[in-house]
């Protein structure tokens, strides 16, 4: 069995902090409103969340708590001890049941009683994978109550690294989410001390903070990494180094020291750290050490931690340009490759981390020939002075000729009007019009829509003597008519 197992916390008490949530649930159980709703757990992976779901679970369904805390000695606690199931409680993994129709066995269930006659209980781990589908069919029995009865029909436990994807109708039937904290590395360390003290396995005291801080403080991460530094003698620095690749952090280093000045180092270095980390990991790691450095630009040392704090200091002289590294790795690609994080280290060494910014990249380009400067020849000026002619007197305007008036009137100038092209015979379907003595004829295509049963009389009477009409009168009608066509927006 694994340590983090075996060492799992079967009672309130080996649960590293969380006092004020502890605290709270008990008082649930102790004052008899246990099953007045559900109850959400929500923190990061290898917190505890299920850990307290199961304690509280066998809290509720215990025959005799002490102080809202499970006996361990009923036949209830005893069962879920052994077996983590009964017929009262069960746990789901919402990973790989999140359907509709796995939700449907459980509503299916809740009209039978159980043979205990105790109310049912359900855990779902990882609930913010449940569908839609499957959190709308629980919602009902998450409200509705037994007769003359507070209690639920159905009380869950929801446990969850991502509750913002919990659907609201769900938290409002739960009691506000507990947020499991995590905690600082020597707490961890406190009990990773005692585990190998436990087990017989020898640990410097110096690598157990160490360990703790590598895995983020998640106990169940930390537990691990015990189990396989032991593997390889003892927990000393060497065993430390090698499990956990420790040795790699002088070379993330290097790289972003060397982004900016020197893009053979970084392509060279970024090659040997992926012979034994993935391009997530590197991607991953780049953009935490840069957002380190970052806050050591800003007087923050507690972060240094386990890295070299001489390195890491110039490294913070960056200053800002680290914001850009760390930007720019933290939007990785979904499946990035080795040929990906070379091109974006690439990128950052020639924009100069600066985020969206184009790569700057300075090519020597050979100077043009100089161009001689033409010579212009002036030729001399002439020494003879140049005779000055002066311009001819003006005439002087004739006199007005009595009787006539100073304005002269031009006689307007008719413009050309240009020939009508002769349009073809008629036709029949348009009309006719038959013409009558002294009326003048017009094709009616060329007049826009009239009424084509009317003769059409132009508004001129011709002369009796001369039928036609003079070439300035015939200049000015056909003139309105083209305008009166284009101003209607007639087609003809």
């Amino acid at each position: 069995m694994s340590l983090d197992t075996r060492y799992r916390p079967r009672n309130y008490e080996d649960v590293l902090g969380q006092e004020a949530t502890i605290a709270i649930l008990k008082e649930y159980v102790r004052s008899g409103r246990g099953f007045h709703q559900s109850y959400l757990f929500c923190g990061g992976h290898g917190s505890g969340k299920t850990t307290l779901g199961r304690i509280l679970a066998r809290a509720l369904l215990c025959e005799t708590p002490n102080g809202g805390a499970p006996c361990n000695c009923c036949s209830s606690c005893r069962n879920l001890l052994e077996s983590n199931t009964s017929s009262e409680f069960t746990e789901v993994d919402a990973a790989t049941n999140s359907g509709k129709a796995d939700i449907k066995q459980i509503t299916d269930d809740i009209g039978y009683q159980t043979f205990s006659g105790k109310h049912r209980i359900y855990l779902f781990d990882e609930a913010h994978q449940l569908s839609k589908d499957a959190l709308d069919a629980l919602l009902k029995y998450l409200e509705d109550t037994y007769p003359g009865s507070e209690d639920k029909k159905l009380t869950c436990i929801f446990c969850t690294t991502e509750p913002e994807r919990m659907r609201a109708t769900i938290l409002s039937r739960c009691a506000p989410a507990f947020v499991v904290q995590p905690q600082k590395p020597d707490v961890i360390a406190r009990r990773l001390a005692d585990i190998c003290q436990h087990e017989g396995i020898s640990a410097e005291p110096d690598m157990l903070p160490l360990i703790a801080e590598v895995t983020e403080c998640h106990i169940r991460d930390a537990l691990k990494a015990i189990e396989g530094v032991a593997m390889l003698g003892g927990i000393t620095k060497e065993n430390v180094t090698a499990y956990l690749h420790l040795d790699l952090n002088s070379a993330y280093l290097d790289i972003l020291q060397a982004i900016g000045s020197d893009l053979d180092m970084v392509l060279a270095r970024t090659k040997q750290v992926m012979q034994k980390a993935s391009p997530v990991t590197c991607y991953t790691k780049l953009a935490e050490v840069a957002m380190l450095a970052f806050q050591v630009s800003l007087g923050d040392t507690s972060a240094l931690g386990f890295w070299n704090a001489e390195s890491l200091k110039r490294l913070a002289d960056k200053g800002p340009v680290l914001l850009g590294y760390a930007s720019q790795l933290a939007s990785r690609p979904g499946r990035p490759t080795a040929a990906m994080l070379l091109m974006d280290l690439a990128v950052l060494h020639h924009s100069g981390g600066q985020v969206g910014a184009s790569p700057v990249i300075q090519v020597q380009v050979a100077a043009p020939p100089p161009v001689p400067a033409p010579t212009v020849q002036v030729a001399p000026l002439p020494t003879t002075p140049v005779p000055v002619q002066e311009a001819p007197p003006m005439p002087k305007p004739d006199p007005p000729s009595p009787g006539v008036p100073d304005q002269v009137v031009l006689a307007p100038q008719v413009p050309a009007v240009p020939v009508p092209t002769p349009v073809g015979p008629v036709d029949p379907s348009c009309g006719t019009v038959e013409p009558r003595d002294r009326d003048w004829v017009v094709d009616p295509r060329l007049v826009g829509k009239r009424d084509l049963n009317k003769p059409v009389v132009s508004p001129l009477t011709p002369s009796k003597t001369d039928p036609t009409l003079p070439p300035q009168e015939f200049a000015r009608i056909l003139g309105k008519h083209l305008v009166e066509r284009h101003g209607n927006g007639s087609t003809g």
